[in-house]
């Protein structure tokens, strides 16, 4: 039996030597009945994290490397780590130890019991009180509007198996989130909780930019909500305005007064102001139809650098990924 973990990194070059050593650790010490791997996958980094990574390599031919052309963003990094990964069990962990290496065991005993998906959800966060009070926020309107079942706190470290990796990396879906996915595809995850670390080294990319597109892209890709939202107050703004117009009729008819620009004003401002919201959000949906329609490759893998065993240190063999790959 084989166990692959599947690691995306960006930045993380003062991250690596330390993740190894506890995954080293708590995992493949601890599982000693499994052969192992660990898929880094280097998304584009602009430090010396690949550099880290061959020099880990160096030293343990278990460790293989996923060099993609550019940075393609956490959730097509991890979708690359999935094609390439060989083994029985897949676990996805981020490279920065805020995720406990040591939760994995467990993780692999639950799906040894034939639990497909198992998820470390998040009971708590040892992080600042507005990144909570963001993250809360953000995942109760997931389970209100888009998926229900959807953890309370969160997750983004898990084990599945490799049929359900394969289902992943066969959706091809551009503008997304594997965690979504994960819950979409409905097998019943098996579900152990943790507090989520502070990070001590490196500083996050997780930007404020990247969580409103994330935002976006959860409300857009997985729910019709905010179309039929715009559905909606289009059809009291239809009532509104008809209302209005046989109040203006009578009032012409009756009192024989012009009609108010203030009122009329007000009518154009709220009007057009909606009316800009409405080719906002059908803008969003358009675009990210035209990004699935052009069949561009969800990410492109550079090459894939491995270390035959038996080979000295400082001998590797590198294999260059066939041309527009895909994942698939």
């Amino acid at each position: 039996m084989k166990l692959s973990i599947v690691t995306p990194c960006y930045y993380n070059e003062k991250n690596l030597d330390d993740t190894y050593g506890e995954i080293v650790r708590q995992v493949f010490e601890k599982k000693t009945g499994y052969e192992w791997e660990w898929v880094l996958v280097d998304d584009g980094s602009g430090d010396g994290t690949l550099e880290a990574a061959r020099r880990l390599q160096e030293k343990d031919a278990r460790i293989r490397i996923v060099k993609l052309a550019r940075n393609f963003g956490e959730f097509r990094a991890i979708v690359a780590g999935l094609s390439v990964a060989e083994g029985e069990a897949v676990a996805v962990i981020s490279a920065d130890l805020q995720d406990p290496p040591e939760m994995i065991p467990h993780m692999v005993e639950s799906w040894e019991k034939g639990n497909k998906v198992n998820l470390a959800v998040r009971g708590g966060r040892e992080e600042s009180r507005l990144k909570n009070w963001f993250a809360d926020t953000y995942y109760k309107l997931i389970r209100r509007w888009v998926i229900p079942d959807y953890p309370r706190r969160g997750f983004d470290f898990f084990v599945i198996d490799r049929s359900v990796a394969q289902q992943l990396v066969q959706m091809q879906e551009k503008n997304s989130s594997v965690y979504l996915q994960l819950i979409w595809l409905g097998y019943k995850p098996t579900m152990i909780e943790y507090t989520r670390r502070e990070r001590d080294k490196g500083i996050s990319m997780w930007t404020y930019s990247k969580r409103i597109n994330l935002f976006v892209d959860t409300f857009i890709v997985f729910s019709h909500r905010p179309i039929r939202f715009l559905t909606g107050v289009g059809a009291v703004f239809g009532i509104l305005g008809f209302l209005f117009g046989i109040y203006v009729i009578i009032d012409k008819l009756v009192n024989h007064t012009p009609a108010g620009w203030a009122s009329v004003i007000l009518a154009i401002m709220l009007t057009s102001s909606f009316q800009m919201l409405m080719m906002g959000v059908l803008g969003e949906y358009l675009w990210r139809n035209l990004d699935e329609t052009r069949k561009r490759p969800l990410y492109v893998i550079d090459e894939v650098i491995e270390r035959e065993d038996g080979e000295t240190a400082g001998e590797k063999t590198e294999k260059p990924a066939p041309a527009g790959n895909e994942g698939s």
